[in-house]
């Protein structure tokens, strides 16, 4: 059985989710900037499914973010998806067969990277686009001011890119652009069929989850996230299990629920 996990508002929170507190433990630094946060019983459930199932932490994170998660070192899980699905670490290094038919794929099927930032030219502006970053090679991301985006113009511009094999998602600060072949879905099922393994559970928040979560046997989603606020109520979200917890306590949550399901089975 696998238990794949997005990290970043799933099972890890940034300081604005958490409040202060014991019982609570810092899992990533950048510099001396302290970045992720974790609490004492999250962690430990995650190290006794890690015993049971194999646990793939999945991440739109590039592969250098990742790496600086501490809990992770001590896990050491086999597998792991970074680049929302781009590449694949297997007992920390690249798969490249893997990343090579995922460049592959993004030069057959999509739009390329130069068109996509020209025609986002006509929309973007210094007001509400703070500064634009490459992940991997793979996709592009900006940091923006949200409460000054231009939302219908984004609307028409996204609606522009799906069809052209490109997948838009706006997390918090955080606006991506990705190619339809840089999916966290089709990563895992890759590892599924190298692995033999039929059973899989996943948890997520975001939209870019999602592909993952519908795939899934038995999906977690906390409610603070972009797939409750959108899908809740509607098929997309048949097979998934929303919390009832918020923020950095939801991690505790899914992991009980999800260690409760491996020993009522196993």
């Amino acid at each position: 059985m696998i238990f794949a996990s997005d990290l970043d508002r799933t099972l890890i929170y940034s300081k604005k989710f958490i409040s202060k507190g014991e019982g609570i433990r810092l899992i990533e630094k950048k510099e001396d900037e302290e970045i992720s946060f974790m609490t004492e019983n999250a962690i430990r459930g995650l190290k006794e499914l890690s015993k049971d199932l194999l646990f793939i932490p999945v991440t739109t994170r590039t592969i250098e973010q990742y790496k600086r998660i501490s809990i992770l070192e001590e896990i050491a899980p086999k597998y792991a998806i970074t680049s929302n699905g781009g590449n694949i670490l297997i007992d920390g290094e690249i798969d490249t067969e893997w990343n090579d038919l995922v460049q592959k794929k993004i030069k057959e099927d999509c739009l390329p990277l130069e068109d996509l930032l020209s025609k986002f030219k006509e929309i973007a502006s210094d007001d509400w686009v703070i500064r634009r970053r490459m992940a991997d090679d793979l996709f592009t991301y900006c940091i923006v001011d949200r409460e000054k985006i231009p939302m219908e113009k984004l609307d028409l511009f996204m609606d522009w890119l799906e069809a052209r094999n490109w997948k838009v998602s706006l997390q918090g600060r955080k606006l991506y652009f990705v190619p339809h072949y840089v999916c966290k879905w089709k990563a895992l099922e890759h590892i599924k069929e190298r692995e033999n393994i039929d059973f899989i559970i996943s948890a997520g928040d975001s939209l870019l989850d999602l592909p993952m979560l519908k795939g899934a046997d038995i999906s977690f989603a906390p409610p603070h996230g972009e797939i409750y606020k959108i899908h809740r109520n509607n098929e997309e979200a048949e097979n998934i299990i929303f919390t009832e917890k918020e923020g950095i306590f939801a991690a505790e949550e899914i992991l009980e629920k999800i260690n409760g399901y491996a020993r009522s089975i196993g």
